[in-house]
């Protein structure tokens, strides 16, 4: 049977603009095993160091202030919140110097990352990440982060999922790898194995157990595959579902995390049954996005229903209904259901199959 009019020949170039899968910058892996590479980069009036506070970046104020309420949304798993307006236009990330934060980002306890660099044809910039959650837990006699105070006074902190759509492809991969590499250590301080303290090596994208008997035992970062699936049936109307953990009226195409031992079509195939009692058949890849909230990549698919049918499990989704082109449209404008955000994956493929943009 055929997919009727949504039928990718071809699906080069899905995530050539969606927001969290950009990135040109090279990661420089092979740079990483140098013991000093933040400490050189550091050294280097090129090199340009960001600055990351949980799931958000700092950005010049001038930028931030055009939507305030919506510079903080991480609480909430569907964000950004209906009640915040996104950031419009572009925002321009802070960037300072790798000279002139030395002293912070090298001091003991702080958490700088290595991002990669990016090569032109007269010059090479390097970029590093300073968690600045790390300088705000130090305690000393007559400590005090004059950089912390520069931040406070010139920037605004815009969470992952706002700050990407309205930034380059090159800020926005930067953001990425940034917000996931120190959501990473912000949860692991401590090696899994016999619970000594943990130290960044390579870079910043690895650990070391500081366990002498236990020295040799290097830590990466935990990535959690999920699924998600855009079920289309044999008119053309596409499904979306309202799971009950989300807001009113927010809903989404269908999710879930790959079992261990189990292959990415079963899950996609396991999670339609389970959520909305609908069985598939042609399965077929899209992309995928890293979603580091915390620490999860976004495996894209769009798959054919048997039957129209739906049967939602009543546990995790709370109701689902399928929608025509025009159906979804005016849905949206009426403000009945509200889509995914416009960083998301899932946002990209519901547009795909509508043909543009929704408002």
């Amino acid at each position: 049977m055929s997919w009727s009019a949504w039928d990718f020949a071809s699906t080069s170039g899905f995530t050539a603009s969606l927001p969290l899968a950009q990135s040109t910058i090279d990661l420089d892996v092979a740079g990483r095993p140098d013991e000093r590479v933040v400490e050189r980069a550091l050294d280097d009036p090129m090199t340009q160091v960001m600055f990351v506070n949980g799931p958000r970046v700092a950005v010049w104020r001038s930028d931030g202030v055009q939507a305030p309420d919506a510079l903080m949304c991480d609480a909430d798993p569907a964000a950004p919140r209906p009640d915040a307006s996104a950031p419009v236009g572009h925002l321009n990330m802070a960037f300072i110097a790798g000279p002139a934060v030395r002293t912070e980002a090298l001091r003991e306890g702080a958490l700088a990352v290595y991002l990669g660099r990016d090569r032109t044809e007269d010059r090479v910039v390097r970029y590093i990440a300073l968690d600045v959650t790390r300088l705000g837990e130090q305690t000393g006699p007559r400590y005090e982060s004059d950089l912390l105070a520069r931040i406070g006074a010139s920037c605004d902190w815009v969470e992952l999922r706002s700050f990407a759509p309205c930034a380059s492809a090159r800020e926005a991969g930067l953001a990425v790898s940034a917000v996931a590499v120190c959501s990473w250590h912000a949860s692991q301080r401590f090696c899994p194995s016999c619970g000594a303290p943990t130290r960044p090596i390579l870079g910043g994208w690895a650990q070391a157990c500081t366990n002498p008997e236990d020295a040799d035992r290097l830590l990466f970062p935990r990535i959690e595959p999920a699924v998600i699936t855009a079920i289309v049936d044999d008119s053309d109307r596409i499904l979306l579902q309202h799971n009950r953990a989300w807001r009113p009226r927010f809903h989404s195409v269908s999710a879930g995390f790959v079992e261990a031992g189990e292959s990415l079509e079963h899950a996609v195939r396991r999670e339609a049954v389970e959520e909305v009692g609908i069985a598939l058949g042609d399965v077929a890849y899209l992309g995928s996005q890293p979603w580091p909230f915390p620490a999860s990549i976004m495996l894209a698919f769009r798959a054919r229903a048997l039957d129209s049918h739906i049967a939602v499990d009543g546990d995790e989704v709370e109701s689902a209904r399928w929608f025509t082109r025009d159906e979804l449209v005016r849905a949206v404008a009426c403000g009945a259901i509200e889509p995914p955000g416009r960083a998301s994956i899932a946002r990209h493929m519901i547009e795909s199959w509508l043909g543009r943009e929704l408002a």
